[in-house]
């Protein structure tokens, strides 16, 4: 391979992915602020100022707070000093270094990709990670924790495969699985939720996960589908909705309890070759005995209250549609089955009797290094703020419990299912807003066909033709896509889903969802990888793949530039320079200096407003006691007592929506109307002896 090509790749890639990001930090503030689109990373500037004038871990100096995830923090500190100057310099800074988050993260893929697959896929799919506007807005732009978060991610990913390579009599072998623990835990702090990529990139090392047999895989695919047929079939798309919370917790037991009773049972590997009748029967009797765990332990979860529901129908169909569609997929694979010189429980325990040690010195080398800084961090927590884990998770689960909240939204089928497509806040909506936008053309062509139908149906589609490509060329692109420990990413993806969607944890944003994005991508190469492969057969001296790169990479480009200067333009009209303070401008003209100011939020106005105090009311970035408070009705007496002086927001979000209408209805003056972005109301804060 081409070095001096390599350099230049990287160079391309490197220029091209910062371009934009030095581009907004330069334009007039009106537009530096469109980065800064979201609330939420106010949060964290404001709390760094405070830190860095001495005032602790707060948002308010009133209260201590850890909502907030660290290591993005730590950033936020080394910048944020700069404020001292002017407030708009950090922020420009912050653009910058984002940028070259997004920078280091985009070569880091391009080599990781460039050891597997072609080239130039490796070449179109980091370009895209870096400028494609869709992953761009989320990885880099709004300024929060999610481009340190990826970072880390793929760089955990990069080191866990060039571990997976090495020999097991590599000296090194105990110090580089510390290392890389090491990032698995600055991983986690990078935005805590990576745990589950981080435990299941772990188990693929510690076990030598190399592949998973095709059979393993279809019946996962089969117990997951027949779990969603037995809610929907027994109480409808209504029912499953409104019991969505019960729904994951059964799924990942049976998904953890029925492909270890089938080993064990022999239908995944066997001593002496076995019927297909005999293969029936101990399907069968391996299904049997995963319902009896399956029936005990949701039962026990159910008393516990850790589920919402419990019902002997939707097991009884579940373990029947599964009898089904299992029976098919181990009849259909039955050639695959391995023959073995002793029975699996016998092969499982030469395994444990040769391996344990090994696996236990692997598994205190990469979970010691995690164990010392995330428990270091929740004692820190514990000790400093009073909870172990940050207060705007806890806030964000007590949410899902309220009737009246604005918070939660209504969820269709596929939000349960986890392939929301729009809005970019759905776990894949990255590709399922793709097949969203073609399931409307292929709709509004056969006037008999639903837009849902015509969704599943591509889905489908689109899943077995990922499948077929996998096992084309005698599964080459399969062997990639383990080397690469894509199934890893993949699952650690969808256990993050099970946890928020199982928690009833409600709005969740598009930079959750970092490592979904990163999981499609590396899907895509793949595809592309194998595009590539077959168009350079042709034996002409122009390679086709070169020709589509430059194609591919210009498109990307140009498509960035735009979406950039679109959303911070250069010039700005001389009346709307300074609108992003106009509301803020508002607020101080009609309050006193000295006061304190109750929101909903409130991170862009306590960043920029002078003379007065902004008090986070829903709790995000505010302390344990005022959670505490509000969860037991005396959130009232908790702002009695700052004392509160103002509050603004939107009057039904203030006076009716739970959980602020029940300790600000009777407590709020309306002051008047103030014009800006949100349109809020601003409300005199009445205290009543």
């Amino acid at each position: 391979m081409n070095r001096r090509l390599i350099i230049i790749l990287q160079v391309v890639l490197a220029l091209a992915t910062i371009a934009g990001s030095i581009y907004v930090s330069v334009t007039p503030a009106n537009s530096l602020l469109n980065w800064y689109n979201s609330d939420d990373a106010f949060y964290y500037y404001k709390v760094a100022q405070n830190v860095l004038a001495g005032h602790g871990f707060t948002f308010d100096q009133i209260n201590l707070t850890n909502g907030f995830h660290p290591l993005w923090m730590v950033v936020c500190l080394g910048v944020f000093w700069l404020s001292h100057f002017h407030l708009l310099l950090p922020l420009r800074v912050l653009v910058i270094v984002s940028g070259l988050f997004n920078v280091a993260t985009t070569l880091l893929l391009f080599r990781f990709l460039k050891r597997h697959l072609h080239l130039g896929a490796a070449f179109i799919m980091a370009l895209l990670w870096g400028v494609y506007p869709p992953i761009f807005n989320v990885s880099t732009v709004l300024g929060m924790e999610s481009s340190i978060s990826i970072f880390f991610i793929v760089l955990l990913l990069s080191k866990a495969v060039s571990f997976m390579n090495r020999s097991e009599l590599d000296p090194h072998r105990s110090s580089d699985l510390v290392v890389l623990g090491l990032i698995g835990g600055l991983t986690i702090l990078a935005r805590l939720d990576n745990l589950f990529v981080v435990g299941v990139i772990g188990l693929f090392l510690l076990f030598k996960i190399r592949k998973i047999p095709t059979i393993v895989i279809f019946d996962l695919l089969a117990i997951t589908v027949s779990i969603f047929l037995a809610w929907i079939l027994r109480l409808g798309s209504e029912g499953l909705l409104a019991n969505k919370l019960s729904i994951y917790p059964m799924l990942m037991l049976c998904l953890l309890v029925r492909p270890v009773a089938f080993y064990f049972l022999g239908c995944y590997s066997g001593k002496q070759p076995l019927s297909r009748l005999q293969m029936v029967v101990r399907t069968i009797l391996a299904l049997v005995i995963a319902f009896v765990v399956e029936y005990l332990t949701l039962f026990v979860l159910f008393k516990l209250k850790i589920t919402t529901m419990f019902s002997n129908s939707i097991l009884l169909y579940g373990a029947a549609i599964g009898l089904v569609i299992v029976v098919f997929v181990h009849l259909f694979f039955y050639k695959s089955i391995l023959k073995t010189d002793n029975s699996p429980a016998i092969t499982f325990w030469n395994w444990v009797k040769a391996k344990w040690k090994n696996a236990f010195i692997d598994g205190v080398s990469y979970g010691a290094p995690i164990a010392v800084l995330i428990g270091s961090y929740m004692i820190f927590n514990r000790v400093t703020f009073g909870s172990f884990s940050p207060v705007s998770g806890q806030i964000k689960h007590w949410w899902s419990t309220m009737p009246n909240t604005v918070y939660a939204r209504a969820v269709s089928l596929l939000d349960v299912l986890g392939l929301s497509t729009g809005g970019g806040n759905g776990p894949w909506s990255l590709f399922t807003s793709k097949i969203d936008k073609a399931g409307d053309i292929v709709a509004s062509s056969f006037t008999s066909l639903s837009s849902n139908l015509a969704f599943a149906i591509i889905c489908i589609v689109v899943a077995v033709l990922f499948l077929l490509l996998m096992k084309a060329q005698d599964g080459k692109l399969a062997r990639k896509f383990f080397a690469m420990l894509i199934p890893a990413i993949l699952i650690g993806s969808i256990m993050q889903i099970t946890y928020y969607f199982a928690s009833g944890y409600t709005h969740t944003r598009g930079w959750y969802w970092m490592a979904e994005m990163l999981a499609i991508v590396l899907c895509g190469s793949l595809v592309l990888d194998g595009l590539f492969s077959w168009l350079d057969q042709a034996k002409i001296k122009l390679k086709p793949s070169l020709v589509l790169s430059v194609i591919i990479g210009l498109v990307l480009v140009f498509t960035h530039f735009q979406f950039v200067t679109r959303f911070a333009p250069m010039i700005v009209p001389e009346e709307k320079q300074a609108y992003y303070l106009a509301e803020v401008t508002e607020v101080e003209f009609y309050t006193q200096p000295g006061s304190r100011i109750g929101m909903t939020g409130g991170g862009l106005m306590a960043y920029f407003i002078q003379d007065r105090t902004i008090v986070n009311l829903d709790g995000l970035i505010s302390s344990v006691e005022y959670f505490n408070a509000m969860k037991s009705g005396t959130a009232t007496q908790f702002l009695d007592a700052i004392p509160l002086n103002y509050v603004f927001g939107k009057p039904y979000m203030l006076l009716e929506s739970d959980p602020y209408g029940s300790f600000l209805k009777d407590r709020l003056e309306e002051v008047g109307y103030i014009r800006g972005n949100e349109g809020f109301t601003l409300f005199k804060y009445r205290v009543i002896q």
